[in-house]
């Protein structure tokens, strides 16, 4: 008879891609050492051998989701296995050191900016990720660094991150920059014992402003280490005039190849900015450039020359409003190959169809090597990504990076916000010929998953609600799946908040999705007849008052969040809470599948029906009860004690009741992809709701619908932090389910299933798979013992039971 090992095997399901990927860094004196970076995700390993990421923050826990926003990695020529990542997530920031290629880590706290103790802040996910590593270790002096902050200068070590010093760049006689944006240190100006002295950083330009919001230089050199900067000489003009605003150029990234310099620029932002804006990841940018800068010996500019490529998607590009604008798109990545002098690669940045250009001879001449979908070729080898399932268009979008393997000169990469795209046979360019790019995400899951749902029967075992890409079904854990949440023409629906189906019949599946940022299908309400192969959507409710037609109209625009639903038991009534936030003026409710719809009517504790007026700021999240079909629960704000609603009549009416006593006063109802509080509905058991409440416990509340009351305690033990909360199969000989959380219990974090209600706890996770933001976690009803965990740093998860003969 198996038994029990005490330990769990955890795997990822696999949805490859999906998110940001903000750059790579190739070690440039050993073969086969890459890394990249992610906005949320971490910081991967690329495994050469095995050709899959390898991921190097799985030990991050909810608590410390801070290590999980990389904005910066570092290598060290001299020892090929340290890596160094800037890290952070407002209010914690730190500088993450590895000995072993990113097994382990220890942390340096980042530099001190002020009297008060703040340290130098640094968030991966922040206006300016998109650009050039901000964290450089000295080619020759290990022990030498130089870190570029987001908003607190320049700094540099000589002690490797236990001391800093703040160097001053910027314009002369104004105040130093803050703003900085990469890094580049010339290999070539130093050696033999002797640092570094040529170092290149990129700012915002606002400290340099001549005034008007206009940018000041943005790049600037220094040939002594540090101890002095001057501008660079020969930078472009900033644009001005037209709609954009805050205008000028920001160097992006930069190359060096002999005695050239190469900077790309981008101009941002159209309509709305800030001195922080000057990265791709708001997806606006109104104009670009490359530079080419040759340096003399004492690094001097001799020549500053525009090497920028034409405008190939609008060749007579013009802009009357700033006729200085030549190309409504940005430079960005740019990268050389060092076996190869005067050859080099660079990308455009939201263009219309971002473009890869190729010179064989210093950048004086250029050929596009993919354009859009019409140049190159293209294997949009995961199914989700592939142009028919998105208008007919490519997703590739946001590419800010683009590096050549330094002892490959066919393999190449660039990053895009959904995922990594890399080629093999580059140099076939030469002969004219036509370069592959394939995605290569194999290994990197950074999607946001906000809720998951295990239905008791039928081929799916999870249905997955995620960020960004609407949501997929499962049916085999460890495989992608083929292209879901999708029309009958195959194009997305994105975006989702939660799903629901009724228990009776879990083949019934409804769910409110954005329309696509393409505009081919629209926001609303869709449902499934066959647990999530194909989708209908259903008519949308008009005529039920301002605030509903409102919204109906609104979510035809692409990427607008529809809100939240729930089915009844039986599957005959719908009920809706149209956008987001979720307020109680936008809940509707359908018997007949959309031909119909009515308008909830609200009731506060006095039995009194509350106006449009008094329900517009009444924050409303449905539930259903898993057994009662004419059961709904309604979840509000419960600062007074009062945020708990029952409707007996299948969602036509609510009334107000009063919260159980001892309840936390705390807003149920949030539905934004935080989800702070999880609350799940127990099936087979009327009236049963369990409420995950972080500091403030785990809660079973129980409703008697009859007498329609709420009662409940608080199971868990006083000082456990509890996120989230999910039910499993429950063991042999028991009628009790299993239930999962993450979170705090007797001071050790961790994931855990308890037997008894709540009463005890098993830890089933170690220290190494903890995989940071927890945004859901359920069992399977079918599986002993298996926990999905649905995270916003890590993709999806689940973890099986090892068992012993």
């Amino acid at each position: 008879m198996p038994k029990e090992s005490g330990k769990y095997v955890y795997q990822s399901i696999p949805v490859p891609g999906g998110g940001f990927v903000t750059g790579f860094v190739f070690h440039p004196e050993v073969p086969d050492i890459l890394y990249c970076r992610t906005d949320i995700g971490g910081t991967y390993r690329y495994d050469f051998a095995k050709d899959t990421w390898v991921s190097l923050i799985d030990h991050a826990t909810d608590p410390n989701v801070w290590e999980t926003y990389p904005l910066s990695i570092a290598l060290d020529r001299q020892n090929p296995s340290y890596i160094y990542a800037m890290v952070g997530l407002y209010p914690m920031h730190k500088i993450a050191f590895s000995e072993d290629y990113g097994a382990h880590w220890t942390y340096f706290d980042p530099p001190v900016i002020d009297e008060k103790g703040n340290t130098a802040t640094m968030h991966g996910n922040a206006p300016g990720r998109s650009t050039g590593e901000r964290l450089v270790v000295d080619p020759y002096d290990s022990n030498v660094l130089y870190m570029g902050t987001m908003e607190d200068g320049l700094w540099k070590t000589t002690d490797r991150c236990k001391t800093w010093t703040r160097l001053a760049v910027g314009a002369p006689g104004k105040a130093p920059e803050t703003n900085i944006a990469f890094i580049e240190i010339d290999p070539k100006s130093g050696g033999n014992g002797r640092p570094a002295q040529r170092i290149i950083v990129a700012t915002s330009g606002q400290q340099g402003s001549p005034g008007g919001n206009v940018r000041g230089q943005s790049v600037y050199i220094s040939n002594d280490a540090g101890a002095t900067f001057k501008p660079l000489a020969g930078e472009p003009a900033p644009v001005i005039g037209g709609s954009a605003d805050y205008p000028g150029y920001v160097g992006q990234r930069a190359a060096f190849i002999g005695s050239y310099l190469y900077v790309s620029y981008a101009a941002y932002n159209i309509g709305w900015s800030n001195w922080n804006t000057y990265g791709c990841d708001t997806g606006k940018c109104y104009d670009g450039a490359l530079f080419r800068f040759e340096l003399d010996a004492a690094g001097n500019v001799v020549e500053a020359l525009d090497v920028t490529p034409p405008n190939l998607v609008e060749p007579d590009f013009h802009d009357p409003e700033a006729p200085g604008r030549r190309l409504g798109y940005g430079i960005s990545g740019i990268s050389a190959d060092p076996q190869a002098p005067g050859t080099l690669i660079c990308s455009t940045i939201t263009s219309v169809a971002d473009t890869i250009y190729r010179s064989t001879d210093y950048g004086l001449t250029w050929k596009p090597i993919m354009l859009g979908l019409v140049v190159g070729n293209i294997d949009f080898n995961v199914s989700y990504q592939k142009p028919e399932h998105n208008g007919n268009n490519s997703l590739i979008h946001w590419m800010s990076d683009l590096k050549l393997n330094p002892f490959n000169r066919d393999m190449a990469l660039f990053n895009t916000g959904a995922g990594i795209f890399m080629t093999r046979d580059l140099t076939i360019a030469d002969q004219g010929e036509t370069v592959t790019w394939a995605c290569c995400d194999k290994g990197v899951e950074e999607t946001v998953h906000l809720n998951i749902y295990s239905p008791p029967a039928g081929d799916i075992h999870l249905i997955d609600i995620i960020g960004d890409y609407g949501g997929f079904v499962f049916s085999e854990l460890d495989k992608p799946v083929e292209n879901t949440f999708a029309d009958y023409k195959g194009d997305r629906w994105i975006t989702c908040m939660n799903a629901d189906y009724p228990d009776s019949n879990p083949n019934f599946i409804v769910t409110t999705p954005r329309g696509n940022w393409t505009g081919k299908t629209k926001g609303g309400l869709i449902v499934s007849r066959d647990q999530g192969r194909n989708w209908e959507q259903l008519k949308n409710p008009v005529g039920l008052g301002e605030a509903v037609d409102y919204w109906a109209n609104y979510l035809q625009t692409p990427n607008v969040t529809s809100g939240w639903t729930a089915i009844s038991a039986d599957g005959a009534t719908i009920l809706w809470v149209l956008g987001l936030p979720v307020y109680a003026s936008r809940s509707v409710y359908t018997h007949d599948f959309g031909e119909t719809w009515g308008k909830s009517k609200i009731y506060d504790l006095e039995g009194n029906l509350l106006a449009d007026e008094s329900l517009e700021k009444l924050p409303f999240k449905v539930m259903s009860d898993r057994v009662q079909p004419n059961v709904f629960y309604g979840f509000s704000d419960n600062a007074e004690g009062e945020g708990f609603y029952l409707s007996v009549d299948k969602g036509e009416s609510f009334h107000q009741l009063n919260a159980p006593e001892g309840f936390p006063a705390l807003d149920l109802a949030g539905i934004d992809s935080e989800q702070h509080y999880e609350i799940r509905v127990e099936s087979d058991a009327a009236g049963v709701i369990w409420l995950a409440m972080q500091q403030y416990g785990l809660w079973r509340v129980t409703c008697d619908a009859e007498r329609r009351v709420f009662s409940g305690e608080r199971v868990s033990r006083a000082g456990d932090f509890i996120k989230r909360i999910g039910f499993g199969k429950a063991a042999d000989g028991s009628k009790t389910k299993t239930l999962f959380t993450s979170g705090t219990i007797g001071g050790t974090y961790g994931f855990y299933r308890s037997h008894d209600g709540g009463v005890s706890w098993l830890r089933i996770n170690d220290d190494s798979h903890q995989y940071g933001d927890i945004r859901s976690i359920t069992g399977d009803p079918r599986v002993f013992g298996r926990i999905y965990v649905a995270t916003g740093t890590r993709g999806l998860v689940y973890g099986d039971i090892v068992w012993e003969e």
